[in-house]
């Protein structure tokens, strides 16, 4: 219980993921940490099964008998049954799993924390740091547009650096190693964003197996879907007397020996602690069929968000608010897809707003690299009227442009 309390205090939320991630690695391994809580706390503190025992017993017996039939398991006969006479048939009826229940859902927690585990880990060898500018992103301070616009400098700079270092490795690697550039020039630009895909897939993976686990460990081969049968056993009224699953009553052999001789004796045990392994595995049953519907949609459109060009340019063209012809090699040649992943990422967490300042900084850096960004801004001419809202911006040939005023403060650098 020490164990599960400490490993309750780790858990915290992060920047760098979004909601459905959240609901694997922090709300996922929080409640099963706190249904492990609760088991153990019924098991090692209260008393989790009661068992009635014939009248002469003493009261040292009787604790031996709950304790003996605690460990070495007991079986379940419907009450209409005869109890078989062969000692094998009673052990084929045996239930075995409500002892390591506790033990069980702490490694279900730990399994569900450990794919953002690897996202974190591997995330930042790129060198583009995404929980640092999500950070940056979402302060509160961002309200005051000085301090906005400074920490849009430092994102800027830093996601810049990062593209301009995966660029520069892919043209080393062309020349040092012409086998593998082939490979690299042409993945590495979607690193990031390949991890992130592969830590979804494993979020995917792990609920899947999770489900296969859960039905193995409760023996329920005649009936894989068993939250759904226990559900409907509820709903028509068919109780575990009838059914089965997560029984109540159940029964115990075991043997004494007295002066010398063995006297087996057969007794009649309450399990108190499946009122609560029931309730809890059929909301795991539930929680984890709607977990693994949500992380596959999910998936499946970061997979076509990050992808698909049309929708990368889409989505840049939106945040900038201009067309240009400059704009495809400014996706697919200067942001690439980890800088695609790293502004979406910033647009869900920080708003709009934050990331049109970023794209649009970006922008302009684009194009001072490219040789096409005007060096001077000239006031809008006195005589047009209509063009209150546009910029004027000139090169040095005299030679004027009208382009878009942002609805943010912009400089040119």
């Amino acid at each position: 219980m020490h164990f599960l309390t400490s490993a309750l205090r780790l858990l915290e939320p992060r920047v760098d993921d979004d909601l459905i991630d959240r609901l694997h690695y922090l709300y996922s391994s929080t409640i099963i940490l706190m249904f492990a809580l609760l088991v153990s706390a019924k098991q090692y503190v209260g008393h989790p099964i009661e068992c009635f025992v014939p009248a002469q017993f003493t009261r040292a017996m009787e604790q031996y008998t709950e304790n003996y039939c605690w460990v070495q398991n007991t079986y379940w006969v419907p009450f209409q049954d005869l109890i078989p006479h062969r000692l094998d048939d009673r052990e084929r009826r045996q239930i075995g799993y409500y002892q390591w229940v506790p033990f069980v859902l702490a490694l279900a927690a730990l399994m569900f924390y450990m794919p953002a585990t690897v996202w974190r880990t591997m995330a930042a060898q790129s060198g583009l740091n995404v929980s640092l500018v999500l950070q940056l992103a979402c302060q509160d301070q961002n309200l005051d547009p000085i301090i906005r616009d400074r920490n849009v400098d430092v994102i800027v700079r830093h996601v810049d650096d990062a593209l301009k270092y995966q660029r520069d490795f892919g043209t080393k690697t062309k020349h040092s190693f012409p086998a593998a550039s082939l490979r690299l020039g042409k993945y590495y630009g979607a690193y990031v964003a390949t991890i992130y895909l592969t830590v979804k897939s494993l979020h995917l993976s792990n609920v899947i197996l999770q489900f296969i686990l859960l039905n193995s460990f409760l023996e329920t081969s005649d009936y894989p879907l068993f939250g759904g049968h226990v559900l409907y056993d509820l709903l028509m009224a068919r109780e575990w007397r009838d059914s089965g699953k997560f029984p109540r009553v159940t029964l115990c052999d075991f043997e004494i020996r007295v002066l010398g001789n063995v006297h087996r004796h057969t007794v009649q045990c309450v399990l108190v602690i499946n009122m609560f392994t029931e309730k809890i595995f059929i909301f795991l049953w539930l929680w984890m069929l709607l977990l693994a519907i949500s992380t596959g949609v999910n998936l499946l459109a970061w997979s076509i968000s990050l992808s698909l060009s049309s929708y990368k340019q889409a989505f840049i063209e939106k945040s900038l608010g201009v067309e240009s012809e400059d704009l495809p090699k400014f996706v697919d040649k200067y942001l690439r897809t980890d800088g695609i992943f790293a502004l979406q990422m910033l647009s869900s967490h920080a708003g709009s707003l934050m990331c049109t300042c970023v794209v649009q900084a970006l922008w302009r850096r684009f194009l001072k690299q490219s040789g096409k960004l005007p060096q001077t801004i000239v006031a809008a001419p006195a005589d047009h009227e209509d063009d209150k809202d546009q910029q004027w911006r000139g090169d040095s040939a005299g030679q004027r442009e009208a382009i878009p005023k942002f609805p943010i403060s912009t400089h040119y650098v």
